[in-house]
């Protein structure tokens, strides 16, 4: 939803600005209102001391460990057989944001239309979330046939967007740049780059919220649950601190893609190992 009015914000102020390359000064304050607002909701969160449940119950006591045992936790974690199938699916999350933010919506649409497409992209991810969510959770009794299904799912449509990534992105390059899109005056030229850029939102989240659920079956406790997703999170942004350099120094648009499509091809099979050996039936 915070992509969504992310969207909304650059479209709805940038609507008349056809030609403009850059985003004008409402729409950075704007931004910048909504963040502070964010701020300042967040000093209203309860003490969990003061959070008491509708059948009188109080949340639990946490007792907090030290900085020396969060320490040695955290080595133990890249040492884990667990975690380290996980990596390439952590890595491939994030990493390819540069790629369809900069190098799809970027360089394919216009200003007011990048906008519109980032209120789709982020609603596709409200919907992948919630529809693999649902398999992942109620389609069958057992929970490692439902995370194999879901797998096999994600890995089949992911197959199929990217190859359509790979097809639109043989129409240009970083030489040779398309003329610019816009949802107005382009018609079925629109359409399908469209879908496309949608469909990047939906699978995204469909993996994302895959992967969580994976994680969440390794452990039962949340204090190495917690942990578990510090992990999966730290791979993710320093996924991402590699893919915005690699797309700062120019690195051609098509070795991006392919680089993308590889990490997440390779995903799929290391999680179904990892679904295999590690997620138990019972709940």
């Amino acid at each position: 939803m915070g992509g969504v009015i992310g969207g909304l914000i650059p479209f709805i102020l940038n609507y008349h600005c056809i030609e403009a390359e850059s985003l004008n000064d409402k729409t950075y304050i704007a931004f910048m209102c909504f963040m502070f607002a964010g701020a300042l909701l967040s000093l209203a969160i309860l003490h969990p001391s003061r959070v008491v449940r509708d059948d009188g119950t109080r949340c639990t006591n946490i007792k907090y460990s030290n900085v020396y045992t969060e320490a040695v936790e955290i080595v133990k974690l890249f040492l884990s057989w667990k975690l380290l199938l996980i990596v390439p699916a952590a890595w491939a999350s994030n990493f390819l944001y540069s790629y369809q933010f900069n190098n799809v919506n970027g360089l394919m649409y216009n200003l007011r239309t990048r906008g519109l497409n980032n209120v789709f992209y982020w609603g596709a991810q409200m919907l992948g979330s919630v529809g693999i969510g649902y398999v992942l959770d109620f389609s069958f009794e057992s929970r490692r046939k439902r995370a194999m299904v879901c797998i096999g799912i994600v890995a089949l449509l992911g197959t199929a967007i990217w190859g359509g990534g790979l097809a639109s992105q043989l129409n240009y390059s970083r030489h040779d740049l398309p003329k610019r899109l816009d949802f107005k005056t382009c018609g079925n030229d629109f359409a399908g780059p469209f879908v496309l850029y949608f469909s990047y939102g939906l699978l995204d989240a469909m993996c994302q919220t895959m992967v969580y659920w994976v994680i969440g079956a390794l452990a039962d406790d949340s204090e190495t649950l917690s942990r578990y997703n510090g992990f999966y999170n730290g791979v993710q942004s320093a996924g991402s601190a590699v893919a915005w350099q690699v797309d700062s120094h120019k690195v051609p648009l098509l070795s991006q893609l392919i680089v993308n499509l590889s990490l997440t091809t390779v995903s799929y099979p290391l999680l179904l190992v990892l679904v295999m050996l590690a997620v138990k039936d019972d709940d």
